[in-house]
C-alpha cells in the first residue's frame, strides 16, 4: 500500500513538472496579450529562478503586436538565450532589449559573463549546439539573422527580423 501511495505522489509531481515546463515554453500570456507582456513575465521569473540580475528595455514603450508566429519565435529565441546565460556564462547581470525600428524587430540578450568562443560566435558547423542552431533557424524562417558576439566581458546575442507591418489593434485582438 505504501508503494502505491509513493508511486501516486511521484506521478503527481511529474504531472506538475510537465505542466510547469509547458507553461514556461509557451506561456498563455504570449497569445493573450502579446510578446511584450510575456517577455516581461519571463524575464522577471528568470531573475528570481536564476539569481542573475536581469533587466528588459523595450522601444517603443507601446510595442505593438507582431503576429503569433513571429512573437513565438522572438520569445523562444530570448528564452533559449537566457537559458544559455544561466547554464554557461557565469554572469551576474543580463539585459534583454526589444526594439522595433526601420522595419526590423531586434531582440538582444547581453550578459556580463565569460563570453563565447570565436568559432561559436561565427556559428561554425560542429561548434554550436541544438539551442543556437534552433535560434538561427527560427530567425531564418522569417528572413532574419542571428548574430553572436563575444563582448569582453560577456556575450551579445542579437536577432534581427524584418517586420513589414505590426498588427493593428483589431488584428491583434484576433491573432
Amino acid at each position: 500500500m505504501e508503494a502505491a501511495t509513493d508511486a501516486a505522489k511521484i506521478i503527481d509531481r511529474g504531472i506538475q513538472q510537465v505542466r510547469s515546463m509547458s507553461h514556461l515554453l509557451h506561456p498563455p500570456l504570449l497569445d493573450e496579450v502579446g510578446l511584450l507582456s510575456a517577455l516581461r513575465w519571463y524575464v522577471e521569473g528568470f531573475a528570481q529562478r536564476s539569481g542573475i540580475e536581469t533587466s528588459i528595455d523595450v522601444r517603443p514603450s507601446d510595442f505593438p503586436r507582431l503576429g503569433s508566429d513571429m512573437e513565438t519565435t522572438i520569445f523562444r529565441i530570448v528564452q533559449e538565450s537566457l537559458s544559455n546565460v544561466f547554464r554557461h556564462s557565469g554572469a551576474r547581470r543580463v539585459c534583454v532589449t526589444l526594439n522595433l525600428h526601420d522595419g526590423n524587430v531586434a531582440a538582444t540578450v547581453h550578459d556580463d559573463g565569460r563570453g563565447i568562443e570565436e568559432q561559436v560566435a561565427e556559428q561554425q558547423p560542429g561548434s554550436i549546439g541544438i539551442g543556437i542552431g534552433g535560434m538561427s533557424q527560427r530567425a531564418k524562417e522569417f528572413g532574419g539573422e542571428l548574430r553572436l558576439k563575444a563582448t569582453h566581458p560577456g556575450t551579445l546575442v542579437e536577432v534581427m527580423i524584418p517586420c513589414r507591418t505590426p498588427l493593428s489593434e483589431d488584428a491583434a485582438a484576433t491573432a
